[in-house]
């Protein structure tokens, strides 16, 4: 765990500028993605351009609705200090949050710009599955999205660090913060105890995640189907990782709220995914039958 990547020193000044690992982080998934979404476009005779305006659009929206449910999922933390809110470097935002605000904002721009809503949609979500493989290593570096407790000797287990403020108060890692509350561990100690990295085994399910999603691009046989298949992939994957998670509280009959929403969003795209690919088998047979 390492919050600040590093720190710009002003000339002249007694004074650094920090540069904090994820955003550091987010920063180089949104590169990585607008370049796969840029590719894609080229290759299916849209301007790249207008592509990375709307990534830009979607990254605000993705940021905006990600901070927005995280917060109101844990108000509890923010209604005593409104102003930890705007301090998004620090982490915490919901990924489903920010997905459907993304989504709605990349529909209401292909509107207007008159493109293929569905197509850029697919293009997005090759994009974004690689674009979540850094950011979940920003979550790791910033000690966010942490694991339950590992059993002893496990291979991948991590510990993260105490750390303190510029007062000497300790005011992390998460992780430390939430044992030392629970009496596992005391100030004297320098570390928490070993939990899962959840947030590297979410980073290497979306790698699997973009390859499958890129194998798969040019067998689609409709424009929507990679965002469906992001879904199908996606949900069952965050159910099971948030079953290792020790981060979220449950909110329902001792699921997450991830995990609840998780559980009609691949329903959903799963049924969608099926409907589609019968209608189509139908409408070839039916031309066949002709």
């Amino acid at each position: 765990m390492n919050r600040t990547l590093l720190e710009i020193p002003i000339p002249f000044l007694d004074w650094h500028i920090p540069i904090y690992s994820y955003g550091f982080m987010l920063m180089m998934g949104f590169l990585f993605g607008l370049l796969v979404v840029r590719r894609k476009a080229r290759a299916e005779g849209l301007d790249p351009d207008l592509m990375t305006d709307l990534c830009l659009y979607i990254l605000l929206a993705g940021v905006l609705g990600g901070r927005l449910l995280f917060v109101i999922h844990h108000f509890g933390d923010y209604a005593g200090n409104p102003l930890e809110i705007l301090k998004v470097f620090k982490g915490g935002l919901s990924f489903y949050g920010g997905f459907f605000a993304a989504t709605t904002t990349a529909a209401v721009f292909c509107k207007k710009k008159g493109l293929p809503a569905l197509k850029v949609l697919d293009m997005a979500a090759v994009g974004l599955a690689l674009g979540m493989v850094f950011g979940r290593i920003g979550c790791f570096l910033n000690g966010c999205c942490y694991g339950d407790r590992a059993q002893e000797g496990f291979l991948f287990a991590v510990q993260f660090p105490k750390t303190k403020d510029a007062l000497g108060n300790v005011d992390g890692s998460p992780a430390f913060l939430h044992h030392l509350e629970e009496g596992w561990v005391g100030f004297a100690d320098p570390f928490s105890l070993p939990v899962h990295p959840t947030q590297l085994y979410s980073s290497l399910g979306d790698f699997f995640l973009f390859l499958a999603l890129s194998a798969l691009y040019s067998y689609k046989k409709r424009d929507g189907e990679m965002v469906l298949l992001f879904c199908i992939f996606y949900a069952p994957m965050r159910f099971i990782l948030e079953i290792l998670r020790d981060d979220s509280t449950p909110v329902l009959y001792g699921l997450t709220l991830s995990q609840v929403i998780s559980i009609p969003v691949f329903l959903l795209a799963l049924g969608l995914f099926i409907y589609e690919r019968r209608g189509l088998k139908k409408a070839g047979l039916e031309k066949k039958g002709a």
